[in-house]
């Protein structure tokens, strides 16, 4: 940890700088460290903001979210009322201040860690994964939509002005992903408040329950996109899939299980995207954004190349 005031490098003159920004907080700390380095692969985390460790001079703490140029289009300028919305849900840890890419969180106790694909295969750690989830879904919609449909657009543009080395078969999935849009949009939906991301290492363990964090995609949507993003990130075999559905909706309806594959898939193509293109677009060259992006691509190959991949659709 570094004593505020004694900035000796770009890092850590980049975090006195941002706490300078916040009005009286320079006062409050003692010092500062980072608290998650950035990974995108094989655990994707930390990765849109520098994460940091602020210790304050009244032994309390914040985890304070600085976020990167390179990223600033993959967080929704509502991020922060988002969080607040899910803290008052009692699913996330409260927010102690927001400005201009940044946003100051309470720091969880050090019994947390953030999850991995692993914990959430255990059910007693996916059931409050899910509770949590569909605690935000049961509340009021926050008034700002988010569609993964429309951001897996944007993300092939921006791949193709970018010159991003995606691979040959990418435009089929984006294709794909528009006909998975369509059938659900002939099927209906309603919309709730959605965390829109089913990463593993933003579900914290080792606490009592779960806590979600992370809400830079958060917003309206299908909340079965939630519910078939985090079965995706979890489950590998049918088997695995209706037991965690039946923890969301009681039961493995067919019809459910089928938008959820194909929400997973969505999901997939989304961050498939993502990864390749800012392997291209950031100058962080020490963060696997291809490694990641080109896995999430595979995994999506795999799932629309199913055979009941048509029957998926039809069945809605």
């Amino acid at each position: 940890m570094t004593p505020f005031g004694v900035a000796a490098t770009p890092f850590d003159r980049r975090i006195e700088d941002a706490i300078r920004r916040v009005p009286g907080l320079a006062g409050k700390v003692a010092r500062y460290g980072l608290a998650a380095p950035a990974v995108a692969s094989p655990v994707h985390r930390a990765v849109a903001s520098d994460c940091v460790r602020l210790e304050l001079n009244d032994g309390g703490a914040v985890f304070l979210k600085i976020r990167h140029e390179d990223c600033a289009a993959d967080v929704t300028p509502w991020a922060g009322e988002a969080a607040r919305k899910a803290a008052e849900a009692g699913v996330g840890p409260d927010v102690l201040f927001e400005g201009e890419g940044l946003l100051g969180l309470a720091f969880l106790p050090e019994r947390w860690r953030y999850g991995r694909a692993g914990d959430l295969q255990d059910l007693s750690v996916l059931a409050p994964a899910m509770e949590a989830k569909r605690r935000l879904h049961d509340g009021p919609p926050l008034g700002r939509r988010f569609s993964p449909f429309e951001r897996v657009v944007a993300l092939a543009a921006e791949a193709e002005t970018a010159g991003a080395p995606l691979p040959d078969d990418t435009g089929r999935l984006v294709a794909e992903c528009a006909l998975i849009g369509a059938a659900i949009e002939a099927a209906g939906y309603d919309l709730s408040f959605c965390h829109n991301d089913g990463v593993a290492s933003n579900v914290m363990v080792g606490g009592q329950g779960v806590r979600l964090v992370d809400f830079d995609l958060a917003g309206d949507n299908d909340p079965w996109f939630d519910v078939g993003a985090l079965i995706n990130e979890a489950c590998a075999f049918e088997a695995d899939r209706c037991a965690a559905l039946e923890l969301y909706a009681g039961r493995a309806e067919e019809r459910i299980l089928n938008r959820c594959r194909l929400y997973g898939a969505v999901d997939d193509v989304m961050w498939g995207l993502w990864g390749v293109t800012r392997a291209v677009t950031s100058a962080r060259t020490g963060v696997e954004f291809y490694k990641y992006g080109t896995w999430r691509l595979l995994h999506a190959r795999t799932t629309m190349g199913d055979r009941g991949f048509e029957a998926w659709l039809r069945r809605l």
